[in-house]
């Protein structure tokens, strides 16, 4: 999953601010309007791709399940990963990175604009681009944030075995300690 539900009120206020800092965006209803409407917009694409992945892994199981031979020496991330192209493929659900925050900058700038949320006088592309760097930038550094925290964990005096509480308690911790050094939270 490219982002996160946890994830959509933190990128919708960058991207509203980010616009705002531009010097070519203004909000004639409020940023905060505007902000809801980015939230909400980002959020049915989160649960879009959700809903895709979930018929992925019905599939995955039930040809598990039909053909339990055949899953023997096979990685279930690629079959998962192939399930999920193909679904996305015949729904229209773009699941390449770039491309798909490409789609999801132009749809924004065109419901804020069709709202009368924002008011601009550049072209559409100029906005476009700012809120397709303000979600690549918010991704990057949620990254580092995120392999920050694992780095950390690793060099703990006592090791902590992945997937257990006392871990997942120490990186949850750790990973939140390091979005706000980012100014991600």
């Amino acid at each position: 999953m490219l982002i996160k539900e946890a994830q959509v009120p933190f990128i919708s206020r960058k991207i509203a601010y980010d616009l705002l800092n531009s010097g070519y965006v203004t909000f004639p209803k409020g940023i905060d309007n505007a902000i809801k409407e980015i939230e909400e917009i980002i959020m049915d694409d989160v649960l879009w791709e959700r809903e895709i992945e979930d018929k992925a892994r019905e599939i995955l199981a039930q040809q598990e399940e039909e053909n339990e031979f055949l899953f023997y020496d096979v990685d279930r991330r690629e079959v998962f990963k192939l399930i999920k192209k193909k679904i996305a493929e015949e729904e229209g659900f773009n699941i390449n990175k770039e491309e798909r925050i490409e789609d999801l900058s132009h749809f924004l700038v065109k419901e804020l604009w069709d709202k009368e949320l924002i008011d601009y006088d550049v072209r559409d592309g100029k906005i476009k681009n700012i809120i397709f760097n303000s979600i690549m930038e918010f991704l990057n550094r949620e990254k580092e944030a995120r392999d920050e925290a694992f780095k950390k964990i690793e060099h703990y005096k006592r090791k902590l075995i992945p997937g257990t509480d006392e871990f997942n308690l120490v990186f949850q911790r750790i990973y939140e300690q390091e979005l706000r050094k980012r100014g991600l939270i």
